[in-house]
């Protein structure tokens, strides 16, 4: 590749400040430069086959078959291929611009690593190795050996492949055998800080620690190669089963929590580097901001925390590149209706305070707020559930009709350019970030969703979250600025919920999720390669909440795992065959295949219809409803009835037999209740000495055998004499009915025979002390005098369930003392 050459096809090359092209180290095969894609308005890597030598046919075909197998790649542990083309007889692949610093490079400035953390890099390389399968060709030429050590959004450690071999050609060598070589090199010089060159690896303490099966095939594949293992899977076993065996079991679960970035293990950023072309940034920055700590310059390349030295103003300094990086002319730093962002109206939209253009660099400052970026939270979470995308997607919806009313057409959603504002004015201690990272997004206080409408530097060099449609954009403006807008909006939902930057043409989506939203998704996605197919963002939040929380069309992960969806290709065969096919058939209908053979029963058995008619059916409402009547009259007349409730008595019954035994003649006359109570003529007046009672259920009463007056009097009569009772007895006191006024044996009415048995429950005893006052009259004074209550007669035949009340007339009541017990 000769310097003189300025473009390469879309593509312009970066310059130096003396003018030579901007080059990287890459693939000791391959030429690779600096270059800005215009056609998605990106920084790429330009990487150009065999050193800029032409290829033939055949390596020609075969290096643009694996380049496209290639593009398709997705994950942190990859470098992203975007295109794939030949311009003046060369063979070229442009990439997205990995930054970071060589696995060799970084051992020999850092020294050796924790096994704990050498493990789980290789972990992680090596099961996204796996998942290339389907991928045979690419594999096979995959560098292991040269990677280079990055950062997960400034937050993890990771591994990257930078090296797909397309320059080499294609063999049928054992791939697996190589790869195990290769794996257990860079394994060797991470815990040892050196290259392998032959040594011995027993001699080194670290390896002889090792577990028995990854040390034996460590040992194997550095010493003899010709009998190493060929299977990265057992390999990746081993150095799993190595994890487990070095740490917990709770962080044996999640290697990514030995990654954890701190300012010792930050790798150098060679973009940095080479675009800063070693100047200091606070030389750059000069006297106008202070950097915020001092591993802030080096772990944020071009996104740097400061503070204004005028008004001690906490914000963000991003540095754009110059014009012989990127020219002027192809990107746009702030948008020209800036001036209309109104931070009461437009609360979604993150603003820029202040740029300056110098001849080398630009510089752009926003304000700094509480919070973090979405796709720090997409690091830590790696996929997030259908609610909270709901969530975020309804804000960032928000957020670009408010950018519509300023004027503003497309805002690049890529996560990055995402921020999650949350907490209070101040930055987020870490403890209450590990707690925000670790709650669901429905959870979360109160948070507002803001987006960049403004350049950085990281929207220049991450691949785009939306591709081009394959025919290109629509001619006109606002119409391709309304397709970009609902395009950009469905690969945000797709990516919220794979966790893939790109969404790639088969998205895998977790197991948890709803099959119909599934295919909604992937039915977007793929109308989005067409120019004016994806429906409205306001169509799709609409769509997508509906079928958030649909039910799924086949078996969901709870039904599969307790085995309740059986193939029904496997019950297909169950009862298919049978031996007893053709013994009922006569030999007459032997012919007749079309008639199904009747089974040997009587005649006499009438056919029995066990499906349930119409009729009967539709019968059941109306009983339900008789019964809704019943119990709602039954209720009306149980509250009515008992919401007067009658007066406490004090008095107490007497049973029959303890009277009998107490009385002087020894005679105890029963009186039944009668069904019907006969009227109180109206010209007597009857004193009653105790309000009316409500009896609730018929009773057996005694009286004593001494004539007494049927006149009810007004005043009691005196009492007789009567020699001092015995002592008082225990008894339980309760409230039961009273005795109706004592009659005479002579007087007494001839009973007549209850309907039904009377039972009695219990037996309430008075003491001897009760019985003799009771029979002496000692009573308190008599109340007033009250009119005699009459009830009405009711029929013989009562009703189950009734309760009869008796008006009673009560001259000698209990005392107080006896109504207490």
């Amino acid at each position: 590749m000769v310097p003189e050459i300025e473009s390469f096809g879309h593509l312009m090359i970066a310059r130096r400040a003396g003018g030579e092209p901007v080059g990287l180290v890459r693939s000791p095969d391959e030429v690779v430069f600096l270059a800005f894609d215009e056609s998605i308005k990106r920084l790429v890597e330009l990487h150009i086959l065999r050193s800029g030598r032409t290829l033939d046919s055949v390596a020609k075909k075969s290096a643009f078959e694996r380049a496209k197998e290639a593009s398709e790649i997705r994950g942190a542990s990859f470098m992203r291929i975007q295109d794939v083309g030949e311009d003046q007889g060369l063979v070229y692949y442009t990439s997205n611009l990995n930054d970071g610093e060589f696995i060799e490079d970084y051992i020999r400035r850092r020294g050796p690593l924790q096994p704990a953390m050498v493990f789980s890099l290789v972990f992680q390389l090596l099961d996204d190795l796996l998942h290339l399968k389907k991928y045979p060709r690419l594999v096979s030429q995959i560098r292991l050996d040269r990677v280079v050590m990055t950062t997960l959004e400034d937050t993890f450690l990771q591994l990257r492949i930078y090296d797909y071999g397309l320059s080499a050609t294609e063999s049928d060598a054992n791939t697996g055998a190589r790869l195990v070589i290769q794996v257990c090199e860079l394994m060797f010089l991470m815990l040892t800080g050196k290259t392998y060159a032959g040594d011995n690896p027993d001699r080194f303490p670290s390896l002889t620690s090792l577990p028995t099966g990854l040390r034996t095939a460590m040992r194997t594949a550095l010493t003899d190669p010709a009998n190493c293992p060929t299977s990265i899977e057992k390999v990746r076993d081993d150095v799993r089963e190595a994890i487990g065996a070095i740490v917990s079991s709770i962080n044996a679960r999640n290697p990514r929590k030995q990654l954890v970035l701190i300012p010792a293990l930050q790798p150098r950023s060679q973009l940095q580097d080479l675009l800063l072309e070693n100047v200091p940034v606070e030389i750059i920055l000069g006297n106008r901001f202070r950097v915020e700590g001092e591993d802030n310059a080096r772990r944020y390349p071009f996104s740097i925390p400061c503070f204004n030295t005028k008004n001690e103003q906490p914000v963000t300094v991003h540095l754009l590149p110059p014009a012989r990086i990127v020219e002027k002319t192809q990107y746009e730093a702030v948008p020209l209706q800036t001036w209309r962002f109104n931070a009461d109206k437009h609360p979604n939209i993150l603003r820029s305070l202040s740029l300056w253009e110098s001849p080398d660099w630009t510089f752009l400052t926003e304000e700094r707020e509480p919070g973090f970026s979405l796709s720090r939270l997409l690091a830590e979470r790696i996929t997030l559930n259908p609610q909270e995308v709901a969530v975020l997607l309804r804000q960032v919806h928000a957020g670009q009709e408010q950018a519509l009313e300023c004027g503003v057409q497309r805002l690049d959603l890529h996560p990055s350019n995402i921020m999650l504002r949350v907490g209070k004015n101040g930055p987020l201690m870490s403890r209450d970030h590990d707690r925000l990272m670790q709650k669901r997004l429905d959870a979360w206080p109160t948070f507002q969703v803001k987006l960049r409408a403004h350049l950085t530097m990281r929207n220049l060099y991450e691949p785009p979250l939306v591709d081009k449609p394959e025919h290109g954009e629509h001619p006109e403006g606002h119409l391709a600025d309304r397709d970009y807008r609902s395009r950009a909006f469905v690969a945000l939902a797709a990516y919220l919920l794979t966790g893939q930057r790109q969404g790639g043409i088969h998205p895998q989506f977790p197991e948890a999720m709803p099959e119909l939203l599934a295919d909604f998704i992937r039915e977007c996605l793929e109308k989005s390669r067409h120019h004016g197919q994806v429906v409205s963002p306001a169509e799709f939040l609409t769509q997508y909440e509906v079928l958030m929380n649909g039910t799924s069309s086949g078996p969901d992960l709870a039904a599969r795992l307790r085995g309740l969806s059986v193939p029904l290709g496997e019950m297909e065969s169950v009862g298919s065959v049978s031996d007893f096919d053709n013994e009922w058939r006569d030999d007459s209908d032997a012919d007749s295949l079309d008639d199904p053979p009747s089974p040997p029963v009587s005649r006499r058995f009438k056919p029995v219809d066990f499906n349930r008619s119409k009729s009967q059916a539709y019968l059941g409402w109306p009983v339900w409803v008789a019964v809704a009547a019943v119990m709602l009259g039954f209720a009306s007349w149980w509250v009515f009835s008992s919401a007067k409730p009658a007066p406490k008595v004090p008095a107490t019954p007497v049973v029959a037999e303890v009277l009998a035994e107490k009385s002087p003649a020894n005679e105890v006359t029963v009186i039944e209740p009668e069904a019907t109570i006969p009227p109180v003529p109206a010209s007597k007046q009857v004193v009653s000495h105790q309000p009316l009672v409500t009896v609730p259920a018929p009773a057996v009463t005694a009286a004593p055998t001494a004539p007494v007056d049927k006149t009810p009097q007004a005043t009691p009569s005196p009492p007789p004499t009567e020699q001092p009772p015995p002592a008082p007895a225990k008894i339980k006191t309760a409230v039961a009915p009273l005795a109706s006024p004592p009659l005479s044996k002579q007087d007494a009415p001839a009973p007549r025979p209850a309907p039904e048995p009377v039972i009695i429950r219990k037996a309430i005893v008075p003491s001897p002390e009760e019985v003799a006052r009771f029979r002496q009259g000692l009573a308190n004074p008599q109340p007033a005098q009250l009119p005699v209550q009459t009830i009405p007669q009711e029929p013989a035949n009562q009703r189950s369930g009734a309760v009869p009340t008796l008006n009673i007339a009560q001259p000698m009541p209990l005392p107080e003392a006896a109504a207490r017990q």
